[in-house]
């Protein structure tokens, strides 16, 4: 019994330390596609968010909407043309903007509807 105890309390007084391993701080690399896709998305989002902020002021179906709605949708395709977006995420884009203007402006929904890229999807080159 007094040589489990002996042992017991025998030992290095010398404590591990856990020291934590030094911070590294790895900053995201991005390339320039990918800065120019966030960019493009952030465009587009305030865009469409604009294009919505017009359409509330609309009170019923309208065949030409109003100016403010008419000039939102055209910077919206404006960018959506010189966007570097795949061809299905431009068509994702135009659900969202077609979706902000489609009870205030059928000429603006009809304009987003056309020049959808279904033909290219379904058939690339």
């Amino acid at each position: 019994m007094v040589a489990v105890a002996l042992l017991a309390g025998c030992g290095s007084t010398h404590h591990a330390q856990s020291a934590a391993p030094p911070a590294t701080t790895t900053a995201k690399v991005r390339t320039p596609l990918v800065r120019a896709l966030i960019r493009d998305y952030k465009t587009l989002g305030a865009d469409v968010q604009s294009m919505r902020t017009a359409a509330l002021k609309v009170h019923g179906q309208s065949l030409k909407g109003t100016p403010a709605i008419r000039t939102t949708t055209g910077r919206f395709i404006e960018d959506l043309q010189k966007s570097h977006l795949s061809l299905k995420a431009q068509n994702r884009m135009i659900d969202h903007a077609a979706g902000a203007v489609a009870t205030s402006c059928d000429q603006c929904f009809q304009q987003l509807e056309a020049m959808r890229p279904i033909p290219q999807i379904a058939h690339p080159h």
